[in-house]
């Protein structure tokens, strides 16, 4: 039976456990930042030459500041120790050894500590109690498992503890008088050190899958390079051959005054020299990430199946950093130059005294004044030289591919036209909204930013009304608020008739949501949603808030006994807390995410942070509050902690005027959308509280909008708002 040693001298190529600077077996291996390892004299003999400042790696040439010198550089555990571990492959391990501590009498112990065969002598004068098993026990462990006879690793600054926990906060694998001392479990996260290595080993497979992936890509990206490298090869060795040929004739029928090869041939080279050197060049950078991929690879696979738990977390932190940076490079590319080399001759010789041109980029265009459309406008993308040079795209047109693919994936035409100034115009109407994709071809060619997308939004106004009064499906008993999942649908607060309403954006009906077993029935009245998906909803009739999961379980109930009447809620994205406005008492009051509760600020008036019944609230991305006030006919902006920034609006109906304020949203860019609830209106203002538009227009017949959200559609969200009055859901675009 094959033991677990020789198993691993199968798997593990020699050239892993020699020194790439000196060629010979790692002698106490020290490893860089990029995860390859030298020995420490050829290390302290490269920090020397580069002037102790920096060391250069022998292998990927990158330059590693050494800001506390060659000592700095950290040991490579999991080498030195499987050097020594496979150092004595080549002796016989069925005969009688001699003890290697008094090289006399023979072995009966193998000592774990000292990774040595002593006799029972030795063994007794050891300082230290050592890990031991008998010669035969050893054997057996070494043959199931090498890693669980591998010495144990000690800390250097408890030289006699053994690394036996892992300290989170530092990333960094210590002892336990390392945790009593310099890493106390009030201020540090500290683990069983297998526990974090076997984590990290979960980990590190997901990751090697993926470097795998990325070298798999880096070696097909290599391959086209290479592809296109012979195709550009074999193309210039054709019409260099065509041109050389033309010239010979030429120059045979006329004179050699007019004789200008020289400078074709020299054009010629010049231009396959430049595209070999960038395609040399990327095949560089290519090969160069393919082999750092499959050294991580390699170093991350042989150190999870055959290292312990230390040496997989000593080498964690300079993996990690490797490893991120190996995962950020782009390895899926395209040649970067192409194979179009072409000599064309010229039969009026006589007329023009020139034997031909080199053309190497018959039509370099350009696509341009690239923007957003609106459904129903003529989307008119013009094309153009990169140079400037005017071209002829009333004789180009009939070279000219160009379609457009629709978001459904039809096929449109596109319409060329010359614009008679050295561009053209492809102009297509947009019938629906989503992103467009435009691909223009001449002769076969991609244009320069084809293909692009379009994106087309659709038209200013109302897009859908959906929902009338009634208990059915789809339909509403004064709805208060609404809220966008995070699948994209609509939750709608059916207040009335004691329910949530689960539909798609466009009103398709998808699920009932109740709950029941509270001391009086459900009244969801406003809803926000948390980062990692959970829903928590404001019942008015039992005074709390309800939290259940995406998929609408119950998980906890929180708030009763501190609120009166909750009214609007919101989640901080910046701290996490849930924010709960109480209409009665004219204040905010700040809860934990499981439920418990820190503090309240406000109250009855109308300064600054007093409220007049307030009633929505919303966070913007800096975890600031904006709040309806809604008696006091205005929006307050504070702080997370209650701290007053500014306020905006004043009562009246003019634009930015408000009366009686009831749902507030905002988007990504900043903008805050108001539910105008006596003006049966909704607003838009800036992050400063300036007027920007009115969404809604009074042809739309709201009536007392409460809640209101936002998509996160670009470059405008849809605005979805609660008709409370019509009994209904309407959503606009802007």
């Amino acid at each position: 039976m094959a033991t677990a040693e020789s198993k691993i001298l199968e798997k593990i190529d020699d050239n892993f456990l020699v020194c790439t600077v000196c060629s010979e077996r790692y002698r106490n291996a020290k490893i860089l930042p990029c995860l390859h390892s030298f020995c420490e004299q050829c290390i302290d003999k490269l920090v020397q030459k580069s002037g102790g400042k920096n060391i250069p790696c022998p292998v990927c040439r990158r330059i590693h500041d050494l800001p506390e010198g060659a000592g700095s550089v950290q040991s490579n555990v999991f080498l030195n120790e499987l050097v020594v571990l496979l150092g004595k492959r080549d002796k016989k391990t069925n005969e009688v050894q001699t003890c290697e501590g008094c090289q006399r009498d023979p072995m009966t112990t193998h000592c774990i500590d000292c990774a040595i065969g002593l006799c029972d002598g030795c063994i007794s004068t050891r300082l230290r109690s050592p890990t031991t098993m008998s010669r035969q026990t050893y054997q057996a462990a070494k043959s199931a498992d090498i890693a669980t006879v591998q010495p144990p690793v000690y800390c250097s600054h408890h030289p006699g503890n053994q690394l036996e926990l892992h300290c989170d906060t530092c990333d960094i694998p210590i002892c336990v008088a390392c945790a009593a001392l310099n890493h106390k479990l009030t201020e540090h996260n500290c683990r069983y050190l297998k526990d974090a290595a076997s984590q990290y080993a979960t980990d590190l497979i997901k990751v090697t899958d993926i470097l795998a992936e990325k070298e798999k890509e880096a070696k097909e990206s290599k391959e086209n390079v290479l592809q296109m490298t012979e195709l550009l090869e074999n193309r210039f060795s054709e019409q260099e051959h065509k041109l050389n040929v033309h010239i010979e004739t030429v120059v045979a029928e006329i004179t050699a005054k007019f004789v200008k090869t020289v400078k074709l041939v020299h054009e010629m080279n010049n231009v396959f020299s430049e595209r070999k050197q960038n395609l040399h060049a990327q095949l560089n950078e290519l090969e160069i990430a393919e082999s750092d991929m499959k050294h991580a690879r390699d170093f991350a696979t042989h150190l999870m199946n055959y290292g312990n738990a230390a040496q997989l977390m000593s080498a964690k932190k300079g993996m990690t950093s490797q490893i991120d940076e190996l995962l950020e490079l782009d390895t899926k590319q395209r040649p970067a130059e192409d194979y179009y080399i072409e000599f064309q001759c010229y039969d009026d010789f006589c007329e023009t005294k020139t034997l031909g041109e080199i053309l190497h980029n018959k039509y370099i265009l350009e696509m341009k004044d690239v923007s957003t459309y609106r459904t129903g406008d003529d989307v008119s993308i013009t094309m153009a030289t990169t140079d400037g040079n005017v071209v002829d795209f009333v004789a180009l047109k009939q070279k000219i591919q160009s379609k457009m693919k629709t978001p459904s994936n039809t096929i449109e035409e596109v319409e060329v036209t010359d614009s008679k100034d050295g561009t053209c115009s492809l102009t297509y109407q947009a019938k629906v909204e989503g992103v467009h994709e435009l691909t223009v071809l001449v002769n076969n060619k991609s244009v320069q930013g084809s293909p692009v997308k379009i994106n087309v939004i659709p038209k200013k106004g109302l897009m859908g009304n959906y929902g009338k009064n009634g208990s059915g499906v789809s339909q509403f008993s004064y709805p208060r608020d609404v809220l966008i999942t995070s699948e994209g649908n609509v939750l709608v607060c059916d207040s009335k008739n004691i329910r949530l309403q689960l539909l798609t954006l466009d009103g398709k009906h998808k699920r009932m949501i109740q709950f029941i077993g509270f001391n009086k029935p459900f009244y969801p009245y406003f809803a926000a949603k948390s980062q990692d998906g959970n829903y928590f909803i404001v019942d008015d009739n039992n005074k709390q808030v309800v939290v259940c999961n995406n998929n609408f379980e119950l998980i906890r109930c929180f708030g009763i006994g501190e609120l009166t009447y909750p009214r609007g809620i919101s989640i901080s994205p910046v701290n996490g807390r849930v924010y709960v406005v109480d209409y009665n008492s004219h204040c905010i009051r700040i809860y934990n995410q499981d439920g418990r509760y820190i503090k309240s600020f406000g109250s009855q008036g109308d300064g600054d942070c007093q409220f007049q019944s307030p009633w929505g609230i919303s966070t913007d991305s800096k975890g600031n509050l904006i709040v309806a006030d809604s008696w006091n006919h205005r929006i307050q902006v504070l702080t997370g902690e209650g701290e007053f920034l500014f306020k905006f609006g004043s009562h009246g109906n003019s634009d930015g005027q408000l009366h009686n304020p009831s749902g507030v949203a905002t988007d990504t860019d900043g903008y805050v959308y108001v539910s105008d609830y006596n003006n049966n209106r909704v607003q838009k203002y800036d992050c400063h509280g300036q007027f920007v538009c009115r969404i809604d227009s009074p042809a739309d017949g709201l009536s007392l909008p409460l809640g209101i959200c936002v998509t996160n559609d670009k470059p405008f969200g849809k605005v979805v708002v609660a008709d409370y009055g019509n009994n209904c859901m309407k959503i606009f675009a802007q």
